[in-house]
C-alpha cells in the first residue's frame, strides 16, 4: 500500500446532533484516547461507513440504566446522505441508525 492511499479524498463535513447511547460514546473515547490514532468523530464515521444494513435489522434493547445523550457529531456528507437514505428505506431514525453503527463497529474491532 502507497502512503496517500491511507488517507480519504478530500470531503466537506457535516455538524449534526444525534442521541448516542453512554456506553458506546464511552467505548469509542476509550479507543480514541488509548487504542488508535483517530477521533472520536473519526471513529463514527468509519462506522457508519462500515454499516451495510440487510433485509433483516438488528434493533438492540437498550438497557435500563443506560442514558441517550445528545451529541454533535460531525461526519463527512456522503456518510450523512447514506444514513438520510437508510432512514427513508427503513424508517429507522438517524440517532438509531448511528448508534446501530457504532456499536456494530465496537464489536466488530473488539472481536478482532
Amino acid at each position: 500500500m502507497e502512503w496517500y492511499e491511507r488517507f480519504l479524498v478530500k470531503e466537506n463535513w457535516v455538524k449534526k446532533s444525534a442521541e448516542i447511547e453512554g456506553n458506546l460514546y464511552d467505548r469509542l473515547k476509550e479507543i480514541s484516547e488509548k487504542e488508535i490514532e483517530a477521533s472520536v468523530n473519526k471513529i463514527i464515521d468509519a462506522c457508519i461507513n462500515d454499516l451495510q444494513l440487510q433485509e433483516k435489522i438488528i434493533i438492540y434493547k437498550k438497557e435500563d440504566n443506560e442514558i441517550n445523550v445528545a451529541r454533535s457529531v460531525i461526519i463527512r456528507e456522503s456518510m450523512y446522505k447514506k444514513l438520510e437514505d437508510m432512514r427513508e428505506k427503513y424508517g429507522i431514525s438517524i440517532s438509531k441508525l448511528i448508534n446501530i453503527a457504532i456499536r456494530a463497529g465496537i464489536e466488530k474491532y473488539d472481536k478482532k
